[in-house]
């Protein structure tokens, strides 16, 4: 019987600047960025042309399965919401104190918010005036 694919070998680095990583899998994924940075670089027109054709295809054949998975995604979440039973899973061993009260957690997941919506907007907002 043949292994799961999660079971493969891949081959890292002991050493050096890619320690714990792929050599060849850092190496391919660079070489394709920097060919196509240095592409659209030497010939704009035509990396926009390809490039938005490319991204409209994208769009266009993506957009409804996204709509759906995004409803059944908020369908399931107000089923899960609406049971009563889900409120009282306790996650932990029997017993045990959580790690963090409600107010650090709440804390934590504004904190987090915030840090996400600062790291999205500081680059969108300058970029769309």
């Amino acid at each position: 019987m043949k292994q799961p694919f999660t079971d493969l070998e891949i081959k890292k680095a002991g050493s050096g600047f890619y320690e714990g990583h792929s050599v060849e899998i850092a190496l391919l994924s660079k070489g394709i960025i920097v060919a196509l940075v240095i592409w659209a670089l030497i010939w704009p027109a035509n990396a926009n042309g390809v490039l938005g054709s490319l991204n409209w295809r994208i769009l266009e054949d993506f957009n409804a399965f996204y709509i759906i998975i995004v409803g059944f995604f908020a369908f399931f979440l107000l089923v899960v919401a609406a049971l009563p039973q889900t409120g009282k899973r306790i996650m932990g061993r029997n017993g045990e104190a959580p790690e963090f009260s409600n107010f650090s957690w709440f804390s934590m997941m504004f904190g987090a918010g915030l840090g996400v919506g600062l790291m999205v907007f500081a680059t969108a907002e300058p970029l769309g005036l």
